[in-house]
């Protein structure tokens, strides 16, 4: 063997011993992070509480939008009562003087037609109220015979 070739071997033999330390030192890490359990359930609660902050934005700001989806719906629903409301109001309005019209003129017919037969028939109304009478008065003295 020359020098040349022992002193390759030497810093080649060197360099794999660092090599090797600087495995067995990530390896030793590694094997000590796994058994560090506490760091690592530290660790993992830290994850699960971001997480959990991160959902619960997410939760918030949804609830946001649909809070305010719904807000909207409430005011187009109410304004498509409100319009309902309105027409049906004129409806009724509409329908309460055609009523009233139509009351009127059957009143006004009844009338004519009281009249028409009072002139045909002058001696029903006195006849009716003498009857009623009659009955009015069979009726008292029934009601007081049975009394006695």
């Amino acid at each position: 063997m020359s020098d040349d070739n022992g002193s390759r071997d030497t810093e080649q033999i060197r360099a794999e011993i660092d090599h090797t330390r600087e495995e067995l030192a990530e390896t030793v890490e590694a094997l000590t992070a796994k058994t560090d359990v506490k760091g690592r359930a530290a660790h993992k609660a830290h994850e699960v509480q971001e997480t959990a902050k991160v959902r619960a934005a997410a939760l918030q700001e949804t609830a946001k939008v649909r809070a305010h989806e719904a807000q909207e719906t409430a005011k187009v629903r109410a304004q498509a009562v409100t319009e309902q409301a309105k027409v049906i109001g004129a409806q009724a309005r509409v329908k309460g003087e055609q009523a009233r019209v139509v009351a009127a003129e059957k009143a006004h017919t009844a009338q004519e037609t009281v009249q028409q037969q009072r002139q045909d028939k002058p001696w029903l109304l006195p006849a009716i109220g003498g009857a009623v009478g009659l009955a009015s008065t069979l009726f008292i003295w029934l009601r007081r015979r049975r009394n006695r």
